[in-house]
């Protein structure tokens, strides 16, 4: 059946619609609820029942066209094609590459409790109580940890 009348809706919708892509989704949804009809073996005149489906569905999208004012709309290439393009510049990645070297320099240079607790906060995103029921310490220890991270990497990652 869906090839038989396939040809037919979609010269329908390619002449209201003027969209390949838009009449091939309409055929096939088209199509799709003529099959999921459970009374669409009862039909007699099944082209003249697919044009009624298919003049529904042309109305529907027209009032959710006008509703959505999509003949406003201006594609995302059209309207950000004159912006300036971002470019990473060697020298940006050999800093950003410089920092990241610096800072897991400091890192290690915390002790592996402190490491733990800050890696587990920060990267993990674990609250200081689940830290503290993780490690077996108290939420205090955690808070201490946290904070003594916290200073080493403020006095450490500020020198030059």
């Amino acid at each position: 059946m869906a090839q038989q009348y396939r040809p037919r809706l979609m010269r329908y919708f390619r002449n209201h619609l003027g969209s390949v892509e838009d009449a091939e989704d309409l055929t096939q949804e088209t199509l799709v609820r003529m099959m999921r009809d459970p009374q669409a073996d009862k039909v007699n005149n099944v082209e003249a029942y697919l044009m009624t489906i298919a003049g529904n569905l042309l109305r529907d999208r027209y009032r959710r066209d006008r509703t959505r004012h999509t003949g406003q709309h201006v594609s995302l290439d059209e309207s950000t094609e004159d912006w300036p393009a971002e470019t990473v510049c060697g020298e940006r990645v050999y800093q950003d590459r410089e920092r990241l070297q610096n800072f897991l320099k400091v890192l290690d240079d915390l002790p592996p409790r402190c490491q733990q607790v800050f890696l587990l906060h920060r990267y993990e995103g674990l609250t200081y109580r689940a830290i503290a029921s993780q490690l077996g310490i108290s939420v205090s220890a955690v808070e201490k940890q946290m904070m003594r991270a916290l200073l080493h990497f403020g006095t450490r990652l500020e020198q030059p």
